[in-house]
């Protein structure tokens, strides 16, 4: 799957949640991000924002998350990087996980 038709997949499933507050991107099976990767995870994290739905990472690979701290998008994120998927569903389920300011 290329980073639109993530894209599209994403925005999609949320938009037939209209109830959806929250998404966890399981990035386990990313080994390496590009550059239309980092576009297209900026693109859906605005789009998100303005549907009222934050985007969340988790499993992130080491270089991966090397790569994203070299970038902008963590800071503008508004979800969380979780350590493992059980952790960010666990957190967003008991509320334990409020939105970062």
């Amino acid at each position: 799957m290329n980073a639109r038709q993530v894209e599209d997949r994403i925005l999609a499933l949320v938009a037939a949640q209209p109830s959806v507050r929250n998404v966890v991107l399981m990035c386990s099976a990313v080994n390496d991000i590009d550059a239309s990767a980092l576009e297209m995870l900026e693109s859906v994290v605005h789009r998100l924002k303005d549907m009222g739905v934050l985007l969340h990472l988790s499993e992130v690979k080491g270089p991966v998350m090397d790569k994203l701290e070299r970038t902008d998008l963590l800071p503008h994120l508004g979800g969380r990087v979780f350590l493992s998927h059980h952790a960010a569903v666990t957190a967003l389920t008991t509320g334990a996980c409020p939105p970062r300011p």
